[in-house]
């Protein structure tokens, strides 16, 4: 998916309250995630590891994410953020193995 938008990401927590600069950092998150040649080193691109992925979503809190990605049929996994200001961020997606 080369014409991948951040548009596409859901945003379960006020995205614009963050710093500039934060919000770029989980943009980049999202789309070093999504562009991936190389998942974890397997040598399989994110879509093809990942088929069908779709709910891409930002969330700000983990048990969150957990309870809102359960509710989708399939699978889902997700990646984590670095701390920004003492707080992580997950980026999370749905997918049909």
């Amino acid at each position: 998916m080369k014409d991948f938008k951040f548009k596409l990401v859901d945003l379960a927590f006020n995205f614009k309250k963050l710093a500039n600069y934060d919000q770029e950092y989980l943009r980049t998150l999202v789309f070093n995630t999504i562009g991936e040649r190389s998942v974890n080193s397997t040598g399989i691109p994110f879509f093809k590891l990942y088929p069908n992925a779709q709910n891409f979503t930002l969330f700000d809190d983990e048990s969150k994410m957990i309870n809102e990605m359960s509710e989708y049929n399939g699978d889902f996994e997700s990646a984590t953020s670095h701390l920004l200001h003492g707080k992580k961020f997950y980026f999370a997606w749905t997918y049909s193995a």
